[in-house]
Formats: structure tokens, sequence, C-alpha cells
């Protein structure tokens, strides 16, 4: 009988830090796309998110700068992912397509777009 109240009282305690764990891509983009397609509203706005991610293709932005498509293993794009120094920026323009990989980056603000906007981000 102690054993099983040690038990619902311990996970009781870790109930409210399962809260705060880190969206996965999916789960943020879902959260993105029930608010109307603009980050605005998401709790996670201008924070920094980890999540595991499939490599959908590089490209660059008009300062020449890359940016990574990140997305599911269906291929939905569901992230636009640049970063802020050069060792980040040449990782990104190195990552081949379909790969898997971690990332740490800010949610940036985006509204109308189809993908969420990530910066800042450091690839693991």
């Amino acid at each position: 009988m102690k054993l099983k109240a040690l038990i619902a009282l311990v996970a009781g305690l870790l109930a409210p830090l399962a809260g705060h764990a880190a969206p996965s891509l999916a789960g943020l983009y879902s959260a993105y796309e029930e608010a109307g397609y603009s980050s605005l509203g998401l709790e996670q706005l201008n924070q920094t998110v980890q999540f595991t991610a499939v490599s959908l293709g590089a490209s660059s932005n008009l300062q020449g700068e890359p940016v990574l498509e990140a997305g599911d293993e269906d291929g939905q794009v569901l992230a636009r992912l640049t970063a802020s120094d050069d060792e980040q920026n040449a990782k990104l323009a190195a990552m081949e397509e379909g790969v898997t990989f971690t990332a740490s980056c800010t949610l940036q603000f985006s509204s109308g777009s189809d993908y969420l906007a990530l910066g800042d981000c450091v690839l693991q």
C-alpha cells in the first residue's frame, strides 16, 4: 500500500514537468496551424525549442545564407531553419536531404506562411 502511495506521489510531482517538455516539430507545427498559421499566440515564441526532424533540402536567402527545410518522414515541410554564425551556417548548407537531425532553434515570428520560422539554430 505504501509503495502505491509513493508511486502516486512521485507521478503527481513529475506531471507538471511533463507539460514543460520541448514540443516535437510536428506538435509545434500543429499548434501553429491551430493558431491560424501565426506564431504570435504560441507560448514558445522567441524561445529556444529542441526537436528532431528530417532534412528536406537547403537553399539560400537573399543575403546568400543557407536556409534548411525541415519536416517529417513523409516529406512534409514544417519549418525553415536559419543559423546565426558561420559554423552553423556551414552545417546547414552541408546537410544532405533525407538525413534525420536534432536542432535547437529560436521560434521566430511568422504569420500566413506555410512554414514555421526557426532562427539561431544549432545542429547537434
